[in-house]
């Protein structure tokens, strides 16, 4: 059996890396990390323990339901503030014990905020 830690990075495929730096920092707000040496081609943020791993190719992935959760502090705050930036957001629901919305980024990649209930 494996002992896994925890995720460390998750890989999404972009087509403008100008406009993806925009959102995944400056809508987002996540810190960018220097370029790991691999190609001029991609972005690296880091995302609470986790990173995410932007890489450019010619065309967007096809819309899923693929996505991945970003947890915070205040469901709420989190909701206000991207409203705020224009983002176009899922309802709120519960599911668990967790609260959660939806949203994509500029290529149409799924996002999902998340909190546990009663944390605000």
């Amino acid at each position: 059996m494996l002992n896994i830690h925890y995720l460390h990075h998750v890989a999404i495929t972009i087509t403008d890396l100008a406009r993806a730096k925009a959102f995944y920092g400056g809508v987002l707000g996540l810190t960018e990390l220097p370029i790991r040496g691999i190609d001029d081609n991609r972005a690296w943020y880091q995302a609470g323990p986790c990173q995410v791993n932007l890489i450019v190719q010619q065309f967007a992935d096809p819309k899923s339901p693929r996505h991945f959760a970003l947890c915070v502090d205040s469901i709420r705050k989190a909701r206000k503030a991207l409203e705020q930036k224009g983002v176009k957001l899922t309802k709120t629901t519960q599911v668990s014990n967790i609260n959660r919305f939806f949203f994509e980024d500029p290529d149409g990649n799924r996002l999902e905020i998340v909190c546990p209930i009663g944390q605000g």
